[in-house]
C-alpha cells in the first residue's frame, strides 16, 4: 500500500517540476494512472469523479483493458473531444428519468435528468441497457444501467462520509506533514472500527464509533477502561 501527496501546487515554478502539475486535468489523470497501474489487462471497471473523467484518459485505459464509468462536469472535467451539444442543457423542459445519448465506438456520453442534468461518460456499459434508481419518496426512476452502477458505487463513499467524517481529528496544524499525520491517524481509526464491526468481537461488545475511539485512546495511553461493558 502506498499513497502520494502533492503540495505547493500554487507556488512558483521550480526545478522540482511542480509547475508541470498545475494543469489540473494532467494531475488528476496522473493520479488515476498511478492508482490503476496494476489493473492493466484485468478487465476492471473503475468509477471516477468529475475531476478525473475525460475522454482521453478513458481511451488510454481502454487500450489497457481497463474500462470506465465517470461523472462528467462541464466546469470540473476535461471535456476535450466531447460534443458541445451534450454539455449544454436542452431548452425544452424534461421529465425525471429522461436521457440523451451520443456514442462513438465503445464510448457513450449520457445526459440524464433527475431534478437536474447529470452527465456520464462510459465504455463499460451499453447505453441501451436499462437500470433504475430507487428513491424513498419518489420511488423508481428509470435510467441507463451506467447511471445505476455509478450511483451504487458512489453510495460507498457517501456512507463513509455520513458515518465517519465527523470523527476526523479536528486539529489544525501549521505544518503540512502534521496535517497528513492527523489525517492518516483518523483514517486508520475509522478503518479499524470498520474491521471491528466485521469481526465476531462486535457481536460480543457492540461499541459505537465514539466508544471505540475512546477505548482505543485509553489502551494506547495505558489507562484502565471504566466504561460499561455493553
Amino acid at each position: 500500500f502506498s499513497f502520494k501527496i502533492y503540495v505547493h501546487l500554487k507556488e512558483g515554478s521550480g526545478a522540482d517540476g511542480l509547475d508541470a502539475l498545475k494543469n489540473k486535468p494532467q494531475l488528476h489523470s496522473m493520479v488515476a494512472k498511478s492508482l490503476c497501474q496494476n489493473a492493466s489487462g484485468k478487465n476492471y471497471i473503475i468509477f471516477t469523479g468529475p475531476s478525473i473523467t475525460s475522454l482521453n484518459l478513458f481511451e488510454e485505459f481502454e487500450k489497457q483493458e481497463i474500462y470506465c464509468c465517470g461523472l462528467l462536469s462541464a466546469r470540473k472535467s476535461d471535456c476535450t473531444g466531447l460534443p458541445p451539444s451534450m454539455l449544454n442543457n436542452p431548452e425544452t423542459p424534461q421529465s425525471r428519468g429522461q436521457y440523451r445519448i451520443r456514442m462513438k465506438g465503445n464510448m457513450s456520453l449520457i445526459c440524464w435528468y433527475n431534478k437536474g442534468h447529470f452527465r456520464f461518460l462510459t465504455n463499460a456499459y451499453s447505453p441501451v441497457q436499462q437500470g433504475v434508481i430507487i428513491k424513498r419518496k419518489s420511488g423508481e426512476i428509470p435510467c441507463p444501467l451506467a447511471v445505476e452502477a455509478f450511483a451504487a458505487h458512489l453510495s460507498y463513499i457517501c456512507k463513509y462520509d455520513d458515518k465517519y467524517s465527523k470523527y476526523f481529528i479536528s486539529h489544525k496544524p501549521n505544518k503540512t506533514w502534521q496535517q497528513v499525520f492527523w489525517f492518516a491517524i483518523s483514517i486508520a481509526i475509522n478503518n479499524a472500527y470498520i474491521l471491528y464491526k466485521m469481526s465476531e468481537a462486535y457481536h460480543v461488545t457492540r461499541y459505537s464509533r465514539a466508544q471505540f475511539g475512546e477505548r482505543l485512546v485509553k489502551e494506547l495511553l495505558g489507562l484502565k477502561d471504566t466504561s460499561p461493558s455493553h
